[in-house]
């Protein structure tokens, strides 16, 4: 797969790295990591190949995230400066905490907090890291437009984030050290620890 990646990457106009393993690295590239798995970007850099990569996390991604992103590059081709966000996510799709757009915020701001799975009220105390994650799902949903992680009862995983699994887990535990609503620089201090 590395020598695929590496051949087609040195003469691809661009590469879209679509999932979160793509994109990061992803759960196999989880610590202890003992395969060496590391996003496609990573593995380009390593390889001192230059060719843009477009970023499209998610585990798994959203469809239109793809679609759009490969219709946007056809008709107005690559990703312009501030296109993308630092992690070359494209800010269309990623440029927005699915807190901010999360149907449970007002149960955030008044407190009302759910007690376990399947509640009504935010599910921040049971593990939710959409004060941590960008991506669009609130607003876009999944099965066109049916559901999505929250809209089930169960918290965001953090599955669009660089840092996913490893940062974000455990999954079902309170995240202890974000200082709301400050939460953007959340991932900032993670980086600089790491």
């Amino acid at each position: 797969m590395l020598e695929r990646v590496e051949s087609l990457g040195k003469d691809a106009l661009a590469v879209v790295a679509l999932g979160t393993c793509a994109a990061f690295g992803g759960i196999p590239a989880a610590n202890p990591n003992p395969t060496g798995c590391k996003g496609v970007r990573a593995v380009l850099d390593s390889k001192g190949i230059a060719t843009p990569v477009v970023n499209i996390p998610g585990c798994p991604p959203h469809p239109d995230w793809f679609v759009g992103t490969v219709a946007s590059i056809l008709l107005f081709g690559l990703p312009k400066p501030g296109d993308l966000d630092d992690e070359g996510r494209p800010l269309v799709f990623y440029g927005s905490l699915i807190h901010e757009n999360c149907p449970r915020r007002a149960s955030f701001d008044e407190g009302k907090f759910a007690k376990k799975l399947g509640e009504a009220g935010c599910l921040y105390e049971l593990g939710c890291k959409g004060p941590i994650t960008y991506s669009d799902c609130p607003t876009r949903m999944w099965n066109n437009g049916v559901n999505w992680c929250i809209g089930s009862g169960a918290p965001c995983s953090g599955c669009t984030q660089p840092e996913f699994p490893d940062l974000v887990a455990p999954f079902y535990e309170k995240l202890t050290d974000v200082n709301l609503p400050t939460i953007g620089e959340y991932w900032m201090e993670k980086k600089e620890v790491k």
